[in-house]
């Protein structure tokens, strides 16, 4: 997993195909409206809600799709861990690209607005939660074909 600043983010292009094109197309939208927006290489979602408490859900991991989320209002905490350090609890869902996992949640980080994450095929990720105290956010979830 990555966490940086979006000031930043483009020197992951490298690592992660399509992340140009995916930073190009949020830039084109003029107000960030919930929904579902696709270009050619992915796709991305603007999100908006309350943090659940840490200890609530599950992880999730993505096979076909990096997964980067970029917090532009707000903050959320996540927790991350190696997939192989984790136990499933839902099998992985090959339409809606999601494994669900669960186990320790004691690496975790808070994210606030200007920063991003990465998660690879690897890395368990449980975002929109929170240790002390419920948060709000808004942020972009983009998708990337692996």
């Amino acid at each position: 997993m990555i966490v940086d600043k979006i000031d930043n983010i483009l020197f992951y292009k490298p690592m992660v195909n399509n992340l140009e094109a995916g930073i190009k197309a949020i830039k084109e939208i003029k107000i960030l409206e919930e929904g579902k927006y696709t270009f050619e290489g992915g796709y991305f979602m603007i999100q908006k809600g309350d943090t659940k408490p840490m200890d609530e859900g599950t992880f999730e991991a993505h096979r076909k799709y990096v997964d980067i989320q970029i917090v532009v209002e707000g903050s959320e905490e996540i927790a991350w861990a190696d997939i192989s350090e984790l136990k499933t609890v839902n099998i992985y869902d090959s339409v809606k690209d999601v494994e669900r996992l669960d186990g320790d949640k004691s690496h975790n980080i808070l994210i606030s607005k200007g920063m991003f994450y990465i998660a690879f095929p690897h890395d368990g990720h449980k975002p929109v939660s929170h240790i002390k105290q419920r948060l709000n956010y808004t942020k972009i979830v983009m998708k990337l074909l692996v």
